[in-house]
């Protein structure tokens, strides 16, 4: 009779250990088929202003990526800086002081970099979000970090009612972190404009350890607290000539003018931005050259 018990008891820590091993698979089968957030080179690195020496002659191929928000190089890395990738191509101003492109728009479709999130190409967006008339850039970003507490990168059109932006201007590669450092590396004034339109690419979330806090642990990894304006997250744009001639698109090249981070009172009169939830980040392999 005991020998029964033991063996119907073992049977069932057998059902129990295999049914728990079925549902991990299944899990961990459907957790390979989120959409992946891409973080190329290291975003402590930018935040220390060192470029990685795996990095050093490594290039990412722009085409390969949906877009992307970070730092770039295409003359070497004397002219790193901050950068927008979108619509095949990386979008940059450029720190070399020597070079007469000195912090003017330089575009190519390869460039190296030390930090990099980035959505893959083909990638497609999960939801939409109209921005309120008269809401700040630091409203809107964090609406979309309340609403998605794990992160999430974002991009689309905006008509701004008004705009201030200010970029890097010295290379972030001098050691000098750049949070404690900001005099050095911004030395060029703010710039701003009324009444135009910007293709914008973000990032934001909840970094605070209160919930969800492995995923937090991973957002950080994608975007440092330093460098996040409001705590809420980070915003760059690429400033239009005109109002877009198709909203679902990348802007053409020959319609942008320039670029910047977007410091948070930036005003929207009007804007939607498709939303691509961050469920996995990965050091994604696809858009480096071999």
């Amino acid at each position: 009779m005991a020998r029964s018990v033991f063996g119907n008891l073992g049977r069932a820590f057998l059902l129990v250990g295999a049914a728990g091993l079925l549902m991990f698979a299944v899990k961990h089968r459907l957790r390979e088929r989120d959409p992946l957030t891409c973080i190329a080179g290291s975003v402590q690195a930018r935040a220390r202003a060192i470029v990685p020496v795996s990095l050093a002659t490594r290039y990412l191929d722009a085409q390969r990526i949906r877009f992307g928000i970070g730092d770039g190089a295409v003359g070497g890395w004397k002219d790193l800086g901050d950068a927008v990738v979108a619509g095949g191509l990386v979008w940059l101003r450029s720190t070399d002081t020597t070079s007469p492109d000195y912090y003017h728009l330089v575009t190519s479709r390869y460039f190296q970099t030390s930090y990099l999130a980035y959505v893959p190409a083909g990638t497609q967006p999960s939801a939409t979000h109209v921005m309120p008339p008269g809401e700040t850039v630091d409203q809107i970003w964090r609406q979309l970090a309340s609403r998605y507490p794990q992160g999430v990168m974002v991009e689309g059109y905006a008509k701004m009612r008004m705009l201030a932006t200010i970029a890097i201007s010295r290379p972030p590669f001098s050691g000098l972190a750049i949070a404690s450092d900001t005099p050095f590396y911004y030395t060029e004034p703010m710039e701003s404009a009324n009444d135009v339109w910007v293709y914008l690419i973000g990032i934001t979330g909840q970094l605070t350890p209160a919930r969800a806090w492995t995923r937090k642990r991973s957002l950080i990894n994608l975007v440092p607290r330093a460098q996040m304006h409001n705590a809420s997250g980070l915003a760059d744009a690429l400033l239009l000539r005109g109002s877009p001639q198709n909203t679902d698109l990348p802007p053409p090249a020959d319609t942008v003018r320039n670029l910047g981070q977007v410091v948070g009172y930036s005003t929207v009169a009007r804007g939607q931005m498709r939303i691509y939830p961050i469920r996995r980040i990965s050091g994604c392999s696809s858009a480096w050259l071999r």
